[in-house]
């Protein structure tokens, strides 16, 4: 299996590293021989090799935070539509930014290689958030497979055990901790950090970019219960449908007067099903400590799924990461 990188950050990394140090045992359980025959990046630059790049010593370079010239590659000139066109590769594995406005240039690249009847696996959020309903049907059409487990709760296998685990069971609400982020700093303020101390620690530590808008306004948020809401109910939401709050306007004192009074808060996603339509928040709740959400600390991700049959289900794993999503 010939697989084409777009993206080498922290997750095309942690993908890297995984398909390195479990190679033997993907031959040996799968009969499964990968190569990565691309790398397509903004900052390191591209490379291509037929026989497969040298994973190790891409890693290296990434490491070491030099481009791919200075560790010996040879560098292609060529973009990545016209290597999506051009390449001979099986899967498209699409790792480039998150655009939660319009979902570019991913959406481009993933419907370019279903196009070209590419097998796609990707953990950006952008496209799956706002076109997947379009991005399925061509990928129907093209007799090829669109994958994006990734895109909610990293490699914890939440999309998989929606659709295909509880096949047959009346999904009637979705509702959980879908930000990492968000819980670490929640769980810090708890612990008697004020909110900017918080937020600072958490950036330290990798879990915040630079500009933590995206997590902390809950936008990251609102794009995975959109991609639940298309995936699991078949209805896809505006972003205007989803009643988004962040977590900004929390002080320690509030959380200080929660846990005075048995209860701590939460960046809750929540999505329920009322007749044919939809309902769909982000936003701060107040939780009794005897909630099965209320004890989910740090950057761990939880979810419970209410239906008919199994009445409740939770599932609990890390929601970020470079090898979790990586594994993705």
């Amino acid at each position: 299996m010939r697989l084409f990188l777009i993206g080498f950050g922290h997750v095309g990394q942690g993908f890297a590293d995984l398909l390195v140090k479990k190679q033997d045992l993907l031959k040996k359980k799968y009969g499964l021989s990968a190569q990565v025959v691309g790398i397509e990046t903004r900052s390191r630059g591209t490379i291509i090799d037929q026989d497969g790049i040298d994973l190790p010593k891409a890693l290296q370079a990434a490491r070491l935070n030099q481009t791919f010239a200075q560790v010996g590659f040879k560098i292609t000139r060529a973009d990545a539509r016209d290597l999506i066109t051009s390449l001979s590769f099986d899967v498209l594995i699409e790792l480039s930014y998150t655009n939660l406005d319009d979902g570019q240039p991913a959406t481009d690249y993933i419907k370019a290689a279903l196009k070209s009847k590419k097998q796609v696996i990707t953990t950006n959020k952008g496209p799956i958030a706002l076109h997947l309903p379009a991005l399925e049907q061509l990928a129907k059409q093209n007799q090829v497979t669109l994958l994006y487990e990734g895109t909610v709760m990293a490699g914890t296998p939440l999309i998989s055990l929606l659709k295909v685990n509880l096949a047959g069971l009346e999904i009637k609400q979705i509702t959980g901790i879908l930000n990492g982020s968000c819980n670490y700093i929640l769980t810090r303020m708890e612990q008697g950090l004020e909110y900017e101390q918080a937020v600072e620690e958490a950036r330290a530590l990798g879990y915040l970019e630079a500009n933590p808008v995206a997590d902390v306004e809950g936008w990251d948020a609102q794009a995975k219960v959109m991609i639940l809401s298309a995936a699991v109910f078949k209805q896809p939401l505006k972003k205007e449908e989803v009643q988004r709050q962040g977590i900004t306007h929390l002080t320690k004192e509030d959380v200080e007067r929660a846990g005075q009074n048995g209860k701590v808060w939460k960046l809750i996603a929540n999505l329920k099903r009322q007749g044919g339509k939809i309902e769909a928040t982000v936003k701060p709740e107040l939780l009794d400590t005897s909630h099965s959400l209320a004890h989910v600390q740090g950057v761990m991700n939880a979810v419970t799924i209410y239906s008919d049959y199994l009445k409740e289900v939770t599932i609990t794993g890390p929601g970020a990461g470079e090898h979790e999503t990586g594994f993705a």
